[in-house]
């Protein structure tokens, strides 16, 4: 969901006051028809999967009428359709679960629930590693402690100790165990990439790495998530609802006057011409470009010349990689964000905003910084309880009702989010 600090910048540029050209950092397309970053779909009544996409200068929204479902109700309570799921698109993708100073010296841990699996992330040798929390011995969770230091790798109740590559170093009374399976008893390993300070961990070995998943945009989210911007909100909540439900809505600002009174809601609908969607096999974006001769974006600009920070880009930029992270990024806030299943009709979210310390460390300097990150702090809280009070409503919604659905083209983004569930599940559509 943008901040409102993003909002309250937006004075809006319409397709008649700029050019078509990509913001800056982006790739341009090519206009011969051939395989780009950047693709849009052209309109057909039918439209084609997203893989199909191509680039069109005209378009704001890529189609000009409604859209059909391509999930059923049924998807967001069945079990069937949460195994799917588990198998075919979150077992194999790369999840966001801390940041790289959450693990300050080597011994330092965090534990987590991923996907029903207990996971154990501990740095060693300046490496961050990530393991399946269960003892090869008798089963026990390694640990239950959510963060700490410990000078071993070890179980909590039979004391056995592992090396950092899951191997079993230690076994008190060793010789109860002869002949002994060193080999077979390691612990079970997770791959773990990082991307600037994000620490992403990969329950399935096999695939794309992390840069190949996030493509084109794993360079803007390695600066961004980096200094001179720096974490000064962390977001942990637990959801009465499908996972899918939380993606619909922060990819969408159709709901924007209705579930956001107190913080967004001013703004009205945010006019089709000041906005564009750019649609691709793995992802979708969301760009509005703003008017740089407005006070709102001068004064922006102003912050981050105080803070020394880098060059305006004037851009609020929302990017979605299928199938469940979201960043946004703005001249003053970077932004990321994960949603997951912890049952069919129940969900997580982790959040993280990192906002522009800059580079200049004299007090004025600090005391804006420090503003600055807690305004975007209070207003990302704000819009979160916002967007949260509706989502139970829609479950119970979705359980009940008989109808197909429909999807405006303000919302075509959660077409492109549903078609690529729908490919990679094997699904029918709307059914």
């Amino acid at each position: 969901m943008p901040t409102r600090t993003a909002f309250r910048s937006a004075h809006w540029r319409t397709a008649a006051d700029s050019d078509p050209t990509p913001p800056r950092g982006f790739s341009a397309p090519s206009h011969d028809g051939s395989t780009t970053w950047w693709r849009q779909l052209r309109h057909r009544r039918r439209p084609t999967p997203c893989r199909h996409t191509r680039w069109s200068d005209n378009d704001v929204f890529v189609h000009k009428e409604q859209l059909e479902y391509q999930l059923a109700p049924a998807d967001y309570s069945s079990d069937a359709a949460h195994r799917a799921e588990l198998e075919h698109l979150l077992l194999p993708a790369w999840h966001p679960l801390a940041l790289t100073d959450d693990f300050p010296t080597d011994g330092s841990f965090r534990t987590y629930e991923l996907l029903g699996q207990p996971v154990l992330m501990r740095r060693d040798g300046g490496v961050i590693r990530a393991y399946l929390n269960v003892c090869s011995h008798r089963h026990c969770l390694l640990t239950e402690v959510p963060h700490g230091h410990s000078e071993t790798l070890a179980c909590q109740y039979h004391g056995w100790e592992y090396a950092p590559n899951g191997r079993v170093s230690r076994v008190p009374d060793g010789g109860c165990f002869r002949p002994f399976d060193r080999e077979n008893a390691r612990l079970r390993t997770f791959e773990v990439e990082t991307c600037g300070s994000l620490v992403f961990v990969r329950l399935r070995p096999g695939g794309d790495g992390l840069r190949a998943t996030l493509g084109a945009d794993f360079d803007r989210i390695d600066r961004g998530f980096a200094r001179p911007y720096a974490c000064n909100w962390t977001y942990d909540r637990q959801f009465d609802c499908n996972w899918k439900i939380p993606v619909e809505n922060t990819v969408e600002t159709y709901h924007l006057p209705w579930i956001h009174p107190q913080t967004l809601g001013g703004f009205g609908l945010i006019p089709e011409e000041a906005q564009k969607h750019y649609l691709r096999d793995r992802s979708t974006t969301l760009v509005y470009e703003l008017d740089t001769a407005s006070e709102p974006v001068r004064t922006q600009r102003r912050v981050v010349r105080w803070l020394g920070g880098p060059a305006t880009h004037d851009h609020y930029i929302h990017l979605h990689v299928f199938p469940n992270l979201v960043f946004t990024f703005t001249d003053l806030f970077i932004y990321a964000q994960v949603y997951l299943p912890v049952t069919p009709t129940q969900s997580r979210t982790l959040a993280w905003m990192f906002s522009l310390d800059g580079t200049r460390r004299n007090p004025f300097a600090r005391v804006i910084a420090r503003l600055a990150a807690r305004h975007g702090a209070r207003s990302n809280e704000a819009i979160q309880r916002e967007d949260a009070s509706v989502f139970a409503a829609q479950q119970r919604g979705l359980a009940a009702s008989p109808f197909r659905g429909c999807i405006g083209t303000r919302e075509e983004r959660i077409w492109c989010f549903h078609d690529h569930i729908r490919r990679a599940c094997g699904r029918s559509p709307g059914t």
